[in-house]
């Protein structure tokens, strides 16, 4: 088998492969002589049938699938050998007529390489990097829920605002009997005052429809689906405790509860230190959209040539089902956004020596799993137990494609803070948010 390329343009070439008998004939031959082996037809003995005949009627189609298979083959290694980087895969010629009966069989693919663009980093449009700033009333709210998070539970004799109930609600037409511990603003206002001339063990009906505010809440909490749920009129209630958090006082007391390390001698130094806490909680976010921004604008200044026709080709060849020209156009004009990106993305890889391998993807799955456990306040996984989370991940593709994409920004937004020049500027959070989500309005 012969092969060669020849530039049609500075993007297209067409690769040519011409196939002798030689290349396939044993292959055919003895995959023939195996069908005649196991071939049931009427009149002939199992393994007695004519060699004129099997070949007669499979010779062909197996003669296709071992040229195709051939010149695959053929192709990935010539591709790789010549170092060509591709735009997509080879498309073959379309409107070749192609004779399988005959010996010599001429092959032609069509390639595009990829686009050739130089990076610029020196972006005409400053990038903004929006910080966000906690406001006092953020700092306040977070420091109320640490008072009721560190404060001290004080048990009532009976129900008041803002306090919490520990309840057991049954029905033996649904076979329901359990215990719940909810917050007072839950219920509605008629079961509320009712419950609240209760005393502890005190026992009483309540009409279901009439229980909490959320008419999903009877459901979730009995973890009884809602078309048995809607079926009862009334559940028995009966009161076991009531209680309320007591706020923690804002002392040195409570600042060790809080931190173990590093503790704040004053009421300042506790707010500022729960400002930057919150502060550095919008870091992804005002990280994310730096990142975004700077891709987009990467995309919309950078002179990259796509080669547009051999792109809709692709778009064809790839589709599941028969499109039209029409749609061929909305799909390419929807997605040229988005292959421009891959080209940066590599590009952005390959001149900053970044190499994305197995060990990175599973050092960083290893560092996400660790984050995630100390934002919940769990202890750090044991070997073992790491080492089984890590399998689950590296089994299923959709999680490793979701790591390494991950990955891939974390190395983009580490190039884009060194490299491109950005200008930082304080907003709420309120503010971003309608910044960053004015795109989709």
């Amino acid at each position: 088998m012969s092969i060669s390329i020849k530039q049609i343009d500075k993007q297209i070439s067409l690769i040519s492969l011409e196939i002798k008998k030689k290349d396939y004939q044993e292959k055919v031959k003895s995959i023939l002589n195996d069908y005649r082996k196991k071939a049931n037809i009427p009149g002939f003995r199992k393994g007695y049938v004519p060699f004129g005949l099997i070949k007669k009627q499979y010779e062909i189609p197996v003669k296709v699938d071992e040229i195709n298979k051939l010149v695959q083959s053929k192709l990935s290694k010539f591709i790789n050998d010549e170092n060509l980087s591709l735009l997509g895969s080879p498309l073959p010629v379309k409107n070749e007529k192609i004779n399988w009966s005959e010996d010599e069989i001429s092959l032609n693919f069509e390639i595009a390489k990829t686009p050739t663009f130089k990076l610029n980093y020196k972006l005409k449009k400053g990038i903004i990097y929006y910080k966000i700033i906690a406001d006092k009333l953020m700092v306040d709210k977070q420091i109320e829920s640490l008072r009721n998070q560190y404060g001290k539970i004080v048990s009532l004799t009976k129900l008041e605002k803002n306090s919490n109930l520990v309840a057991e609600i049954s029905n033996d037409e649904i076979k329901l009997n359990k215990e719940i511990n909810i917050s007072s603003n839950r219920l509605s206002k008629i079961s509320f005052d009712i419950i609240s001339k209760l005393n502890i063990s005190d026992e009483i009906q309540i009409e279901t429809n009439k229980l909490f505010k959320d008419k999903g809440d009877l459901e979730s909490l009995s973890g009884i689906d809602k078309d048995t749920i809607k079926d009862i009129k009334v559940v028995d209630f009966k009161i076991n405790e009531f209680s309320k958090t007591e706020k923690s006082k804002i002392d040195k007391s409570f600042y060790e509860k809080i931190y173990k390390e590093n503790i704040p001698k004053t009421q300042s130094e506790f707010k500022k230190r729960v400002k930057q806490e919150i502060e550095n909680q919008f870091i992804n976010q005002s990280d994310q959209k730096f990142l975004n921004d700077v891709i987009d604008e990467l995309i919309k200044t950078l002179k990259i040539n796509l080669p547009e026709d051999f792109v809709k080709k692709l778009i064809k060849a790839n589709a599941k089902d028969p499109i039209s020209d029409e749609d061929v156009e909305k799909e390419y004009y929807n997605s040229k956004n988005g292959l421009k990106y891959q080209l940066i993305e590599s590009k952005l890889l390959e001149d900053n020596d970044v190499k994305i391998d197995q060990l990175m993807i599973k050092d960083f799955a290893e560092k996400s799993i660790k984050n995630q456990m100390i934002a919940y306040g769990q202890p750090e996984p044991k070997k073992e137990d790491l080492e089984k989370i890590l399998s689950r991940i590296f089994s299923n593709e959709e999680e490793v494609k979701r790591m390494t994409n991950q990955l891939v920004s974390e190395k983009l937004l580490s190039i884009f803070k060194e490299k491109i020049s950005k200008k930082i500027k304080e907003i709420s959070y309120e503010k971003y948010i309608e910044i960053a989500y004015k795109k989709n309005d």
